[in-house]
């Protein structure tokens, strides 16, 4: 064996140990090997792709205004700064939101039509959640040290940046894991509060979106926490009692399907 090979062998050996004993120590101590610097690349690259597979922003200057104007409040009580937070609408009929690493938050116009300010204001200030608890960055450096790459820091060429990029959109399809998950609510609910925005928002957003309760083993399996379990968290969270918890559910369901039949998806959507 070679002792170049021999050194990389330890490199990796090394970073492993590293990693174990920050996940160890929690998650705010595990080894980064993403700088912020590339975060923030990856992140625009992720957006770029996000935009072009949702057929575009969203023509609706309206509502692209209304999506910046509470974004930006959200933004400005996060606790991680030094990052350019942008919000943006899409131009789909896709119920969904999301956040890429290093600032761009982007939520289908369906969704954003569907939720009044202190509904979206939870909404965005979730995903603005994800980016302060740096859960994308934290995917990417776990996925790079499994696959045993540490050389993104060192040049974003473009087959890194791509492997960055699918590390995150696979965090989309199958969802952060459910720490992750509640802890950006717990932030959401937090950066809405403090933004001026109404906590009671955050349990119509999430009845909005459905009241679906996991149950067996599709329960335990799922990284993600089911919305009824997240509302429950929330309304405690809030100090919304039982009562009103159920009004406020009932309340927005009953907002869903009279938005869904105002306004009906179109016969052919490929969005």
């Amino acid at each position: 064996m070679g002792a170049d090979v021999m050194l990389r062998r330890l490199f990796y050996i090394t970073l492993a140990v590293l990693a174990l004993s920050g996940a160890a120590a929690g998650s705010a101590q595990a080894i980064m090997l993403v700088s912020q610097a590339d975060e923030i690349a990856i992140g625009k690259e992720v957006e770029a792709q996000a935009i072009k597979e949702y057929g575009g922003l969203s023509a609706d200057k309206a509502l692209q205004e209304r999506v910046v104007h509470i974004g930006d409040k959200v933004a400005a009580i996060s606790f991680r700064k030094g990052l350019e937070y942008t919000y943006k609408a899409l131009a789909s009929n896709v119920i969904n939101a999301f956040a890429a690493p290093g600032g761009p938050v982007l939520i289908t116009q369906r969704l954003a039509r569907m939720l009044n300010d202190d509904e979206l204001a939870f909404v965005l200030a979730h995903e603005t959640g994800h980016i302060a608890g740096q859960h994308g960055r934290r995917a990417i450096s776990k996925q790079m040290l499994a696959s045993g790459i540490a050389v993104l820091v060192l040049g974003r060429s473009s087959r890194d940046m791509q492997f960055a990029a699918n590390v995150v959109y696979t965090l989309y399809s199958r969802g952060y894991s459910r720490g992750q998950e509640t802890q950006a609510d717990h932030y959401g609910l937090a950066f809405m509060r403090d933004s001026g925005y109404n906590p009671e928002g955050a349990v119509t957003a999430l009845a909005k979106l459905g009241m679906e309760r996991a149950s067996g083993l599709d329960k335990y399996l799922s990284t993600h926490p089911d919305t009824p379990s997240r509302v429950d968290a929330l309304a405690k969270l809030a100090r919304i009692d039982q009562d009103r918890k159920l009004e406020l559910i009932k309340k927005a369901q009953a907002e869903v399907a009279a938005f869904e039949k105002a306004n009906p998806l179109p016969a052919k959507s490929t969005n």
